[in-house]
This record gives C-alpha cells, structure tokens and sequence, in this order.
C-alpha cells in the first residue's frame, strides 16, 4: 500500500456497538480500509436446557489495525476524534515485532472460518481446565497426563482421553 513504506499496527480500545461506523471513519480518513484484525473463538453453553453458540473476541474491546499511515503522527492525531474510538493503546510503534508475531500465532491457529482452535489454547501448562464447547459445556476437569496429540483428564471422578485435534472440544485453562 502507499508510498510511505511498510504498514504499521496499532491497537485500539473501541465501543463495541461503534465498530462499523469506527470502520468508516478511518475509512474516509485514510482514504482506504486499514487491515483489522480481532482474534475469536467459538464457545457452547446450555441455557433453558439448549446448547447455543456464542463468540468471543479473545481481546474483548480491543483491535488491532493496520494501515501504512499510522506511521504519521498528525493521521493519527486526527484518527483519536473518531467515533466508536476509545483510544490507541501506546507504544505500539515500538512493538511492532510483538504484535506481528502474536498476530501471525493467531492466524496459524484459526480453522478455516477464521476461529481460534484448541491449538491457541494449549499454550499455557496448567492442572485445571473447563470446556468452552461440545457435550461437557462449562465442565470443570483436571488435567492428569499430556501426551501430546491426546490429554488424559479426570471429569467429575471418571478418566476420560480427549484428542487435542477435536473440534467439538474446546477447552480454556483456569
């Protein structure tokens, strides 16, 4: 894009009800759409004894954008008056490796409909977790073994083997 060089990526608080006409703004401002980039997961939880599905942004009200005009701080001085705004995260300019590399983590461990996989999950080593889909939604479980492609838990005093490639199984630590 552009003449300026290389793009650059902020992170910005917004109103989650603002996103579109945050978009637009930047739109008209820019004078073409940034990249946006808000990491999610699918999740299950039964409510009145049906299972309904939800998504969550693993960032909540954050955003990560970018564009090669946000190299210029007067653009970016007149972006900070735009609608469904919060503010810009400081500093971004001087992790733009981080945010690179977190970004491409993200995207190496989504499925094809751009959703966050167990795969981005299992970055943390810890003994408890709780399913965020499937049949055991919102089920507490200890982890006793990993073994890899396959975790050895124990659900309410029952060992059960879950493979780490399923879909149906999401599952977070806690």
């Amino acid at each position: 894009k552009g003449s300026q060089g290389l793009d650059m990526w902020v992170v910005l608080k917004y109103k989650p009800k603002e996103l579109k006409i945050l978009k637009d703004s930047f739109f008209k401002i820019l004078g073409e759409m940034p990249e946006f980039y808000n990491p999610k997961y699918k999740y299950e939880r039964f409510i009145n004894d049906k299972l309904k599905t939800f998504e969550k942004n693993i960032l909540d009200n954050y955003l990560t954008c970018k564009h090669n005009k946000f190299k210029d701080p007067k653009i970016v001085n007149i972006l900070k008056n735009s609608r469904g705004l919060i503010y810009f995260l400081s500093g971004c300019e001087f992790n733009q490796k981080q945010l690179e590399e977190f970004i491409k983590f993200c995207r190496l461990n989504e499925d094809t409909n751009g959703f966050l996989t167990q795969s981005f999950f299992k970055i943390i080593k810890k003994t408890k977790a709780k399913f965020i889909s499937g049949p055991f939604t919102q089920m507490i479980f200890d982890i006793i073994e990993d073994r890899g492609g396959k975790l050895k838990v124990l659900l309410n005093n029952v060992n059960i083997t879950i493979s780490r490639s399923s879909k149906k199984l999401l599952y977070s630590y806690i």
